[in-house]
């Protein structure tokens, strides 16, 4: 998840919002599902951040010109994916 959330910043940086939301949309969501239910069930809250985060970016990749949000929230989103995959490793 970690690439597809950098390669979509990238892609965000450049302004190119299609191949941003490309490389995001289905397979963050993909990723999501197979994952999502653990995190949840481990850390409730931290579940429902990170899905909101994924609805909150998937909404602004689908603008035309997305304003300057949009990174801030695929990095925050990387971010929390990242405690989210600690937390797994802990608690499994």
């Amino acid at each position: 998840m970690r690439d597809l959330l950098q390669l979509s910043a990238l892609m965000v940086l450049v302004e190119d919002y299609q191949k941003a939301k490309d490389n995001f949309f289905a397979p963050a969501q993909k990723i999501w599902f197979m994952f999502g239910g653990t995190i949840k069930r481990l850390e409730s809250d931290l579940g429902n951040e990170i899905e909101s985060h994924i609805n909150s970016i998937n909404s602004m990749l689908d603008q035309a010109s997305p304003d300057s949000s949009l990174k801030n929230s695929l990095d925050k989103l990387n971010q929390l994916m990242e405690s989210a995959v600690k937390i797994s490793d802990e608690k499994i």
